[in-house]
C-alpha cells in the first residue's frame, strides 16, 4: 500500500509474506525508546505506545490484568536472527508459523506490539507461556478496538495471514472506529485491505 503524504505513516500499511515493508516507510514513523516489562530498552511508534498505555491502565483498573509490553520495532537484521534461531531450535515449520521472514515482519513498522501478562508475579512472554494464559488474552482482545488496535493474527485466519494464532500480537491502526468495524466484521487486516482494493 502507498505511503501517506506529508511524512505521516500509513497506519493501514500491510506487511506480510506477500508484501514487503515499503521503501522509505521507516522515514515516516516517529520511534521512541521505552523500557519494556523486563526493563529492556525497545523502540515503538509514539502513538502506538500512548494507546498501549491507555489500554494497559484500563486492563489493570477494570480487569486486574497486568499487561506489559514485550517487543515492538525490530530491524530486518533482528528478524533474521529470530527466524534463524526458531528454524535451528524448533524446525522450519515452527519458524514459518510463528515468525515472519526478514523484511516481511509487521515489527519493522513500529506499529505492532507483543504483549505479555504477569501472573502470580511472573511475566509470561514465551509463546508457550502466553498460549497457557489465553483465557486472559480473551479479555484483553475485547478491549483492543477501543484503543485503535487489531488482533493481528486471529484464530481461524491462519490460511489468510499464514501466521499461527498469536493472542499477544496487536497492530495499531490509529482509528478506534475502524478497528471496531474490522473486528465486528470478523476480518483480519489482509481481508480488509483486499476489500478496499476492490472498491
Amino acid at each position: 500500500m502507498r505511503l501517506d503524504s506529508g511524512n505521516k505513516p500509513d497506519y493501514l500499511v500491510l506487511v506480510n509474506e506477500d508484501h514487503r515493508l515499503p521503501e522509505g516507510f521507516a522515514d515516516t514513523v516517529e520511534l521512541i525508546t521505552v523500557a519494556n516489562a523486563m526493563g529492556e530498552p525497545i523502540q515503538v511508534e509514539r502513538k502506538t505506545y500512548e494507546a498501549f498505555l491507555r489500554l494497559q491502565e484500563d486492563l489493570l483498573i477494570h480487569d486486574g490484568i497486568e499487561a506489559g509490553l514485550s517487543n515492538s520495532f525490530r530491524t530486518v537484521e533482528k528478524q533474521e536472527e529470530i527466524y534463524t534461531r526458531y528454524t535451528r531450535e524448533f524446525g522450519p515449520e515452527y519458524a514459518a508459523k510463528y515468525a515472519a521472514k526478514p523484511g516481511h515482519s509487521e515489527h519493522h513498522t513500529g506499529l505492532a506490539i507483543d504483549v505479555g501478562i504477569t501472573v502470580n508475579g511472573k511475566f509470561h512472554r514465551t509463546i508457550e507461556e502466553l498460549l497457557r494464559v489465553d483465557h486472559l488474552f480473551q479479555i484483553v482482545q475485547k478491549k483492543l478496538p477501543e484503543y485503535g488496535f487489531l488482533l493481528r493474527y486471529p484464530r481461524g485466519k491462519e490460511a489468510v495471514t499464514r501466521i499461527g494464532y498469536e493472542p499477544w500480537h496487536y497492530r495499531y491502526i490509529d482509528s478506534p472506529a475502524l478497528a471496531r468495524e474490522i473486528t465486528e466484521q470478523g476480518l483480519c487486516l489482509e481481508e480488509y485491505c483486499a476489500r478496499c482494493a476492490v472498491k
